[in-house]
């Protein structure tokens, strides 16, 4: 059996890569896109693709689009973060097999291939019993930073299926920005606020040996958008800050809860702050960081709703450090 495993996390790769019955692949292709699969494919011939969404280049959903256009011969089974229902509805109608959350349930994948008849109902063989799969793109080395990335990716499309179900709507998930910032670049990426009319929320957040900040961050059409959609869910009015301070908890909430879960922490949460409305220029300075600073950095977009908000979760230096040191033991543990 050909396999074509595409996903822009190293650890998403390997993870699928290890995640499937022994003996099942002869071959097992990575890319890193779905341009990149689609050279794959135009190559020669690939029996099964385990496709992610959210990449870069050319996502899921476009690579579905082509494959189908195209009339390329292949079973898909999407493997993402991105569990949105709208998402799922959208990938099974572009011609996927299935659709698996991440991280992958190898008990799931298995029963997903024998359904459609890529395996029998036989036990699988013993992984010592069968020849390794030829890998025949190398794999470029994970580092915690790409594994901090997936987690990440994890955390945002789960969070994003709850609130899709919770506001009744569609959100596009982008990539997760995940980089060392120094306190230099940290004032530049919050020179966003010195854009005029922005609007920040502060949540605070602990766990064991660590601590962070959470800051959501919209201008006027995001906080317009944020205020009915959460007024509207509470029967609160528009015009107090309420609906804007639920929204940064709902999101914020949501997401640390889900990458807690995927790293084995519980974060106890601060009280969400508004630290400024309709923030302008040097009105609103950032200038607590002293040393360099973690960022995982998240652009949710209402893309139905035509607005957005910015989620940015900050780890200063020694907690940032703790954080990559526990998601390279998922590294280690899981991605082989």
């Amino acid at each position: 059996m050909r396999i074509l495993i595409c996903d822009d996390s190293g650890m998403a790769r390997k993870q699928a890569a290890r995640s499937l019955p022994a003996g099942f692949a002869e071959q097992i292709t990575f890319a890193e896109h779905g341009a990149m699969a689609m050279e794959v494919l135009a190559q020669q011939t690939i029996d099964l693709l385990l496709l992610d969404l959210t990449m870069p280049v050319m996502d899921g959903f476009e690579t579905l689009a082509a494959i189908r256009e195209r009339q390329i011969e292949c079973g898909i089974v999407v493997i993402s973060g991105d569990i949105q229902p709208q998402a799922r509805e959208k990938v099974m109608a572009l011609g996927a097999l299935d659709f698996i959350q991440k991280p992958i349930d190898t008990d799931k994948l298995h029963k997903t291939l024998r359904d459609y008849g890529f395996i029998g109902d036989a036990t699988p063989a013993s992984s010592e019993a069968t020849p390794e799969p030829v890998i025949t793109t190398p794999d470029t080395e994970t580092s915690p930073l790409d594994s901090l990335r997936e987690v990440s990716n994890i955390a945002m499309g789960d969070a994003a299926a709850k609130l899709a179900v919770l506001l009744k709507t569609f959100i596009q998930l982008p990539i997760p920005n995940v980089a060392w910032l120094t306190p230099a670049e940290l004032e530049m990426a919050m020179g966003v606020f010195q854009l005029g009319g922005q609007t920040v929320v502060s949540q605070g957040f602990v766990s064991r040996g660590l601590a962070g900040e959470a800051i959501l961050y919209a201008d006027r059409d995001g906080v317009t958008g944020l205020r009915k959609l959460m007024a509207a869910l509470k029967s609160e009015p528009e015009t107090n800050n309420a609906p804007i301070l639920d929204a940064a908890s709902v999101l914020i909430g949501a997401f640390l809860s889900r990458f807690g879960h995927e790293v084995d922490l519980t974060f106890s949460k601060s009280q969400p702050i508004l630290l400024g409305q309709n923030v302008m220029g040097s009105e609103f300075v950032y200038n607590s960081a002293l040393d360099d600073v973690l960022l995982i950095e998240i652009p949710y977009e209402f893309s139905e709703l035509n607005f957005g908000c910015d989620l940015m979760i900050l780890l200063p230096k020694v907690s940032g450090k703790k954080m990559l040191d526990r998601v390279g033991l998922l590294l280690d543990g899981g991605a082989g």
